[in-house]
């Protein structure tokens, strides 16, 4: 019995002690688990930490390329491209044709009828019947038709022209005109777009448009014969790669709003024939001499008196700079004393400046004098010696026979 009891209390610690043995080694793993986790856990800082400092999770800079800007490639175009494009030109045309007309001259034969020997073009300046065109269009004739681009001809009088700036007017009688429009000269700069409208070759009446752009400012140039008595030197002309030729003399240079600008006047060839060099008249200049054959019948050109030279300079590196006229010499028919001279200017003198404008070359001073009249009040300083005196004087008549 009592042996009995003993063997089922130790069954019950025999027991109790295997459940005990299973309590530690759940708790033996537990903490082994614990362990390593803490281990992991403390390694996987350590390695982060160490590729963390040596940069390798630091993103790297995507470097993009610089964006072309819309700007940049329209200014490359807008050096290459044309200021106006061609429909630009058909609108100033469309405006410009109607008021550009085809001069013929001529004479009458025995039997009243009108018999052309020449011809050139002209432009309708007034709503009253006055048209612009070239002297030399007009010169040495009495008998003069007009014919518009629609085919109307008119008998003209001619009303007064000019040698020295090849300007012409003549009038016909019609007060319902449209005339063109006027730009401004002075403001026209090399490069400007320029169409030329005349009647070269006397085509038709439709008038011939050609386009180019404005390739010199302030040009001289001498036309004319000596043998024909005819030679004269143009100054102040402008000067335009838009094609010329023989009866677009007196028609029309316009810039691309379809004003007037200059009256064509001549081209200049070579040996091996047109060089592309046409000329105008700037209309600043012209507009003043019609206003003087208007008021006058003549032109009142101003006379300075001198025959005068190109004065240079010497710079410090040794060139020579345009820098005023030279008075060779006090000049007038018989000797006389004319305007400048009367103020008190000797040979040797320099001129340096007119009304405040500074005088460079000798074309330069002839040009302002070209748009003076006698009796017009002018200032001078001029250079004698190291010395500037200023002149105050009015400017005298030109002698015909200068």
């Amino acid at each position: 019995m009592e042996e009995n009891e003993f063997r089922q209390q130790e069954l019950f610690e025999t027991e109790k002690y295997i459940s005990d043995l299973l309590e530690e080694k759940t708790k033996r793993k537990s903490s082994s688990f614990n362990v390593i986790f803490l281990s992991s856990f403390f390694t996987s800082v350590i390695v982060l930490s160490f590729l963390f400092f040596f940069g390798v999770f630091e993103e790297e800079e995507v470097v993009l390329p610089e964006p072309i800007t819309i700007t940049e490639t329209v200014k490359e175009k807008e050096l290459i491209m044309p200021r106006v494009d061609s429909t630009e030109v058909v609108s100033v045309a469309e405006i410009a044709t109607k008021t550009i007309v085809q001069l013929q001259v001529g004479e009458l034969n025995q039997d009243g009828e009108f018999i052309s020997v020449g011809g050139g073009s002209g432009v309708v300046i007034d709503e009253k019947g006055l048209i612009i065109t070239n002297h030399h269009v007009i010169e040495g004739t009495t008998d003069v038709r007009v014919i518009f681009e629609d085919g109307r001809m008119y008998e003209a009088t001619i009303i007064g022209s000019d040698r020295l700036t090849d300007i012409g007017v003549v009038k016909i009688e019609n007060e319902n005109l449209s005339p063109i429009n006027f730009g401004n000269s002075e403001a026209i700069l090399v490069g400007d777009l320029a169409v030329a409208i005349g009647h070269p070759l006397t085509l038709g009446a439709a008038p011939t448009v050609t386009t180019g752009v404005i390739s010199a400012l302030d040009r001289r140039l001498d036309v004319g014969s000596e043998s024909m008595n005819d030679a004269v030197t143009l100054f102040g002309l402008i000067q335009t790669d838009a094609p010329i030729t023989r009866g677009s003399s007196g028609g029309a240079l316009l810039n691309q709003k379809g004003e007037l600008i200059g009256i064509t006047t001549a081209i200049a060839t070579a040996d091996v024939g047109a060089e592309g060099l046409g000329f105008a008249v700037p209309i600043n200049l012209a507009l003043g001499i019609v206003e003087d054959i208007l008021d006058d019948g003549k032109v009142l050109h101003a006379f300075l008196g001198i025959l005068g030279a190109q004065y240079f300079e010497v710079a410090d590196d040794g060139a020579r700079i345009f820098s005023g006229v030279v008075i060779e010499e006090l000049y007038g028919p018989a000797n006389d004393i004319y305007a400048i001279g009367k103020a008190g200017a000797l040979p040797d003198d320099v001129i340096k400046k007119i009304n405040d404008i500074n005088i460079t070359t000798l074309d330069q001073l002839i040009t302002i004098l070209r748009s003076k009249r006698a009796g017009d009040p002018i200032t001078v300083e001029i250079l004698r010696g190291t010395n500037t005196i200023i002149l105050d004087f009015t400017l005298d008549l030109r002698p015909s026979d200068v």
